[in-house]
C-alpha cells in the first residue's frame, strides 16, 4: 500500500501535522490527493518562534485568529491545504487502529481468489463436490 492511500483512510481524524518549517498544525483531514497534498478543518496552527513577523501578518490576513497569551504564535483557521513536499511528518492520535487501516482489502480479495488466503473465518462450512454431503456407510449390528 502507498503512504498516500493509507493517508486517504485517515480521513474525518484528528491529525498533527509538523511541516518542514517547524511550523506545526493540528487539524481534521478531509481530504488528501495522490501529491499527499492534505486539507484540513477546523486547524490551529503554531508557528515557530523563530518565523518572521510577516508570516504571522500572512496567516492573519488569510483570515486566522491569534489565541490569547501564547505570545501570537498560534492561530485557529477554518480550512487550510498543505502543501505535500513541505510536510515533514504527520502524527496519528493514539486511538487509530493502525491494524485495520494497514490492511489493504483488494489485496486480501485478491488472495482469497486466487486460493492463497484462507476463506473466512466467521463463515460457516460449506459441503464439496456436488452440494450432498457423502452418506456414511451403514454398521451391521
Amino acid at each position: 500500500m502507498q503512504l498516500t492511500g493509507f493517508l486517504k483512510k485517515l480521513k474525518n481524524e484528528r491529525v498533527s501535522i509538523e511541516l518542514k518549517n517547524g511550523t506545526t498544525v493540528w487539524g481534521i483531514v478531509r481530504n488528501v490527493s495522490p501529491q499527499m497534498n492534505v486539507s484540513l478543518t477546523d486547524v490551529r496552527l503554531t508557528l515557530p518562534v523563530k518565523s518572521s513577523e510577516a508570516t504571522l501578518a500572512a496567516v492573519l490576513l488569510s483570515g486566522g485568529s491569534t489565541q490569547g497569551q501564547e505570545s501570537k504564535r498560534a492561530t485557529s483557521l477554518e480550512f487550510i491545504n498543505i502543501r505535500g513536499n513541505t510536510i515533514r511528518q504527520i502524527i496519528l492520535p493514539d486511538s487509530i487502529n493502525l491494524d485495520a487501516l494497514l490492511v489493504d482489502q483488494q489485496e486480501v480479495n485478491r488472495l482469497r481468489k486466487q486460493g492463497q488466503l484462507g476463506s473466512d473465518p466467521n463463515k460457516k462450512r460449506t459441503i464439496d463436490g456436488n452440494g450432498s454431503a457423502p452418506k456414511r456407510p451403514r454398521r451391521a449390528f
